[in-house]
């Protein structure tokens, strides 16, 4: 077995931390590395951010992976190079000299230490280079207003944690290349994040003097009050703010909040174009509703619980809730307004005046009402029968007995319509000569026009009897009531069955009898029809009056919609904010 003999040099740099950790033991340990007490002991520091792990917007606390960087000045570490082998510097571990205890004061950590451990660098001249690692935990106010468009601006306050500016001052961090301090979070290693963007990692090439993007750290002085006894002291410590902005990365949120939140406002547009009797005008609404509810899930699982102000993108779906509840609410008016039609009676004259004739023109709603349809009246009938007939029969004169209107007409009909004949006699059975008193009445009719004519000899009573059959079958022709003017019609055409030379003779007397009477019928249900026609009119008039109402409120909410969903929009745009490094 060989035994390798190990050669044992004398090392200079061993000797040299051998000797100044054991004069540091006896001297420097136990208080601050000053000749005098009453020297105020400087320490510059800085401070790399190296990673943003995460933000934690509903604990409110910053993760970040830093590097701290302490610079300062200690007389019991100097020595001579020349006499120690021209060592000009040495690594030492902090615990066994003194190190200033600054701290983050907005911490949120449960654990007691941030740093890591890293030796420190000592110069001959008794300068000290200390850069360790750390893991900090800071308090962050978030603030979402504009998710997921929003700015968040975090603090990192560090001091000494016991002494104050009497015996410690705490001051920039001054860089080899500028001997300008550097108020500013360095940026040289930064790790970019994939969530948040940074004014530093855009401004990392650029010196600190000529940065503008980037928020300027500020330093300020912390009062504490001590008591000793009955006597009360304020003091003064440093404290040095380091300050970044973070912008959120909204490439995700857009996606799955922003796009269909505007699609989904679109769709709301529509459900105020909808006709109301269309049942996708609800139902359309109530979709729309839930998927906004969704939105709002989703919106809620992403944003913190506990925050002073709701972000705005959530208020716009709360928003756009209310307002489709409200088009619901406001769609079953429309439809009730729509289906409503003269049930009630008509539209009061001042809805009317404010709604259709004033709101109508302004929301290009005009929709014209139309006016019930002109009176028919037996005389209407007969005298478009005699002008049709004219024509054809002008050379012809006849003649039928007079019959005064009063006996076959009511006295509603005896209105002052242009058309109603001066005499009251039919206009189509004037004059009708001898041909009417050579014809007798045909046997076995039910209600004939009095003596039977025939088409050559009284062509007025064949074209009452036509129209008259036509006023039945566009009446929709009641079995059993209009169906006489076909016999009428066959005793008319019929040939003569006797000799009627006076106008006086019972057969004329029966003939005048039997048409007062089926005239006197007829009046009857032309009447119920034209009675009818004009009712119909008066309530599509009243029910479009109603629908046209319908038609401006619902013209209306579009635009109330519309007004409301841009003046939200126009209020909840972000605005820019410039930090003073002042402030």
């Amino acid at each position: 077995m060989s035994i390798v003999a190990v050669n044992k040099t004398k090392s200079v740099e061993k000797a040299l931390i051998r000797m100044l950790i054991e004069r540091y033991r006896r001297f420097g340990v136990i208080g601050r590395p000053v000749s005098d007490n009453k020297i105020v002991l400087k320490v510059n520091y800085g401070l790399q951010l190296i990673q943003i792990l995460d933000l934690d917007e509903n604990k409110q606390i910053l993760h970040t992976n830093c590097w701290s960087m302490y610079r300062w000045n200690d007389t019991l570490l100097q020595w001579n190079p020349a006499e120690h082998g021209n060592v000009t510097e040495v690594r030492i571990f902090p615990s066994q000299i003194w190190t200033p205890d600054i701290q983050l004061f907005n911490f949120a950590d449960e654990r007691i230490r941030e740093h890591r451990i890293a030796r420190v660098v000592v110069h001959s001249d008794g300068s000290i280079l200390w850069v360790p690692q750390a893991l900090f935990k800071s308090a962050c106010q978030v603030e979402i207003t504009y998710f997921p468009f929003d700015t968040q601006i975090c603090n990192l306050e560090f001091g000494s944690w016991t002494y104050d500016r009497t015996q410690m001052e705490l001051d920039w961090w001054v860089t080899t290349s500028s001997p300008i301090p550097n108020p500013y979070v360095d940026f040289v290693d930064y790790v970019p994040s994939n969530e948040w963007r940074t004014d530093g990692e855009t401004e990392r090439d650029i010196v600190h003097t000529n940065r503008t993007k980037q928020i300027k750290a500020y330093k300020r002085y912390q009062e504490r009050n001590q008591t000793d006894g009955d006597v009360v002291t304020t003091k003064q410590y440093t404290v040095l703010c380091y300050r970044v902005r973070l912008h959120r990365n909204p490439s995700f949120y857009i996606f799955i909040l922003v796009v269909p939140c505007i699609l989904l406002s679109s769709l709301t547009i529509v459900v105020f174009w909808l006709p109301p009797e269309s049942p996708a005008k609800m139902m359309l609404g109530m979709n729309i509703f839930v998927t906004f509810f969704l939105l709002l899930l989703v919106l809620a699982g992403q944003t913190p619980n506990a925050v002073k102000e709701f972000p705005l993108i959530g208020a716009y779906f709360c928003l756009n809730m209310i307002m489709i509840t409200l088009s619901t609410f406001l769609a079953t008016l429309v439809i009730h307004f729509h289906y409503r039609g003269a049930r009630n009676g008509p539209l009061p004259a001042i809805i009317h005046r404010i709604i259709i004739e004033g709101m109508g023109r302004l929301m290009l709603v005009r929709q014209s009402i139309p006016l019930p349809e002109e009176k028919k009246t037996l005389s209407h009938v007969v005298t478009r029968t005699a002008a049709g007939l004219g024509g054809r029969h002008a050379r012809r004169k006849l003649r039928v007995p007079e019959l005064h209107s009063s006996k076959f007409l009511g006295d509603d009909d005896l209105d002052d319509s242009p058309q109603r004949t001066a005499t009251g006699a039919l206009p189509n059975c004037i004059d009708g000569g001898s041909g009417w008193r050579n014809h007798v009445p045909m046997s076995g009719s039910r209600s004939g026009f009095g003596p039977s004519c025939a088409a050559t000899t009284c062509p007025g009573c064949m074209g009452l009897a036509d129209s008259v059959g036509d006023l039945s079958r566009r009446s929709g022709g009641v079995p059993g009531t209009l169906d006489w003017h076909s016999s009428t019609v066959d005793a008319v055409r019929a040939p003569p069955a006797g000799n009627a030379d006076s106008e006086d003779s019972p057969i004329m007397l029966s003939s005048s009898t039997s048409l007062e009477r089926d005239v006197r019928e007829l009046k009857r249900y032309v009447r119920m029809f034209v009675n009818r026609q004009k009712e119909g009119s008066r309530k599509n008039a009243i029910a479009m009056e109603w629908r046209t109402m319908a038609l401006v409120l619902d013209r209306l909410f579009f635009f109330v919609y519309i007004a409301t969903i841009g003046i939200t929009v126009v209020t909840s745009l972000p605005r820019s904010k410039r930090f003073d490094g002042a402030q």
